[in-house]
């Protein structure tokens, strides 16, 4: 019955009703300019204008309504007083858009941007505004209803609306849940990020929406058909819930694209931070703020970290310092690097990395159960500080918990703590460290180190500089003495010798991966490597080496090692070098045994080859 009218006829009947101030405002109404306008009315005018009047009966309002979205007229629901959306105009929105040119000279096209912006985008707006009444942050509302276009014909209506809100703990402003208005006018709320970010590549993108939907956290969306049935209580509601079930998808998204990594201080701990060792402390240290823990208490929470009464149903419970000042919004660290400082030579050294860690900021959060085990070896806690003679008074009056845990598969121990260079960490306090810049490579040349050992040669005696005593699996290591004094002999009869005139000489200062050679003599490419053991037999000096000499000849295999030389303080007896041949034919390596005599004074007699 309408089809021959024009945008242009009904616009000009739209004009005429306004200046007759005879708008009519009916229940479903045309949304011009922000008034509001009878869509009967409109059809009527124009046939009185073209001197063709209709009977008002002789049409219903739907078959108005129609005509006029379809010329481009947005139709709005007028009988909702609260302000809420309303089927008629998410109708309106995502019949509009389809028509995707915008252009500013045309009125019907101008009236459709700001319905669009008035309407649509405004309860958007208030959709999220409401939601910051709850606790949720918003970002800096800089949004437009139209997208440039790259053709010749205008703008275009942007095809959705949306608005971000971020939670307290919500760093990361690329990841994010929005709450909007989809093409199809369906309103909608979800996990999202800044998929146009240069950061995201395509893969990226796909990770994303593949594990957002694995994780549970897909899309939700009441469809304009079903707006009827809510309000923006029950909205609200669907909303807040949707978002506080998923912070946990967001915070694990997050954690992939941007990994929580620390780096945090333990004290020294010569028992592989199982129970607490002897260490020189005041008590009038006691409050002093410049004083560390184990200074004015002789020891430290952390050195019963790795301590098997604390595993409990496949995880170690513990406590590290630096956790206790992380941030009160992060309950996750995806790694967590540890060093420690020797307390005699200041030396650093990379312990090991916990991965997957969760943090407990209050008592409340961790697991009865897990309480229960910490007050029951209180008592066991205490006669292990005081066998040490550390304070115990504190630990009486302590509430026991920890405030850290992590799987023992996550756990990334190594065998021996790995030295790391003094100019990267100058600053020592029991801090939760960012892992950035600097740190980042170290971090990252520990991982290469790790995974693909290189000898590290470095000319020059470093004999005691790298004293340190350590419990392990096979007792306790300590670089005494007579050690020492064998490795300084030899590098002075190294350097003084004829034989050894074309080589570069180290002493205690070359290291393959993690292990410190004892001695290193290089010739262009080619190598000598030294290990010396202070055992009482020449058996139990090879025995005590082999280990260490294999793994140097193996370790980096791009090492030319011209001869592996054992070194002990006894002269070997037949059989002893007739095992060592047949060792060199079963192994093919080229080991050898040098005797070192602690008597003779003379250093050129001092070593021996067999």
């Amino acid at each position: 019955m309408f089809e021959k009218i024009t945008s242009d006829e009904a616009l000009i009947a739209i004009r005429q009703l306004e200046s007759e101030d005879n708008l009519r405002k009916t229940t479903y109404a045309v949304w011009w300019k922000g008034k509001l306008i009878s869509p009967s009315a409109i059809i009527s005018k124009h046939f009185e204008i073209i001197g063709n009047p209709i009977n008002r009966n002789s049409f219903d309002t739907n078959q108005a309504q129609k005509t006029l979205l379809n010329l481009g007229f947005p139709i709005v629901d007028t009988s909702r007083d609260d302000g809420f959306f309303t089927e008629k105009e998410l109708n309106s929105f995502s019949q509009l858009i389809k028509n995707r040119f915008y252009d500013k000279s045309k009125p019907v096209d101008k009236n459709i941007g700001e319905f669009i912006s008035n309407v649509i985008w405004k309860k958007t707006k208030k959709w999220r505004d409401k939601l910051l009444e709850l606790g949720w942050f918003k970002d800096n509302d800089r949004y437009t209803w139209q997208t440039q276009s790259s053709s010749k014909q205008g703008n275009n209506y942007k095809q959705y609306t949306w608005y971000r809100v971020y939670h307290l703990s919500n760093t990361k402003k690329l990841i994010f849940f929005t709450v909007g208005v989809g093409s199809n006018g369906a309103l909608e709320y979800k996990l999202d990020i800044q998929a146009n970010h240069d950061f995201f590549t395509d893969e990226d993108r796909h990770w994303f929406y593949t594990n957002r939907s694995l994780l549970g956290a897909d899309m939700l969306t009441i469809s304009k058909d079903e707006i009827v049935n809510e309000n923006w209580s029950s909205l609200l509601k669907k909303t807040d819930d949707y978002f506080k079930k998923n912070l946990s998808v967001l915070e694990k998204i997050s954690s992939h694209f941007w990994p929580e990594k620390r780096l945090m201080r333990l004290v020294w701990n010569d028992n592989n931070w199982q129970f607490p060792i002897t260490r020189n402390w005041n008590k009038k240290w006691q409050g002093k703020k410049d004083k560390a823990h184990h200074e004015q208490f002789g020891f430290g929470f952390e050195e019963w970290l790795f301590n098997k009464r604390y595993l409990i149903d496949g995880s170690r419970y513990g406590y590290i310092r630096g956790v206790a000042s992380m941030p009160k919004d992060i309950s996750f660290i995806d790694e967590l690097h540890l060093y420690s400082i020797h307390p005699i030579s200041k030396q650093q050294f990379i312990i090991g990395v916990l991965k997957n860690v969760n943090i407990y900021h209050e008592i409340d959060e961790v697991d009865e159960k897990v309480v229960d085990v910490f007050e029951r070896n209180r008592s066991l806690m205490l006669k292990e500080l005081a066998e040490v003679e550390a304070d115990t008074k504190l630990l009486k009056t302590l509430e026991l918990r920890p405030n850290l845990s992590f799987s023992v598969e996550d756990a990334i121990i190594y065998q021996e703590p790995i030295l790391i260079n003094q100019d990267v960490l100058k600053i020592h306090r029991f801090i939760p460290r960012i892992i950035e810049s600097d740190l980042e490579l170290l971090i990252e040349e520990v991982d290469l180190e790790i995974k693909d050992p290189k000898m590290k040669f470095d000319e020059g005696n470093g004999t005691g500089s790298n004293s340190y005593s350590q419990n392990v699996s096979g007792g306790k290591r300590n670089v005494n003495r007579t050690h020492a004094d064998i490795t300084n002999d030899l590098h002075e009869y190294l350097t003084q010798s004829e034989e050894y005139k074309n080589f570069e000489i180290s002493t205690e200062k070359t290291r393959i991966s993690n292990n410190l050679v004892d001695c290193a003599a290089k010739k262009g490419n080619v190598y000598i490597l030294f290990e010396v053991k202070t055992a009482n037999s020449v058996l139990a000096c090879i025995r005590q080496a082999l280990g260490q000499i294999i793994e140097y000849a193996i370790l980096d295999v791009s090492l030319k090692i011209e001869q592996l030389i054992i070194i002990g303080p006894v002269t070997p007896t037949e059989c002893d070098l007739t095992y060592l041949q047949n060792l060199k034919s079963k192994l093919k390596l080229p080991l050898h045994y040098w005797s070192y005599s602690v008597e003779e004074k003379n250093l050129s007699m001092k070593f021996k080859t067999h």
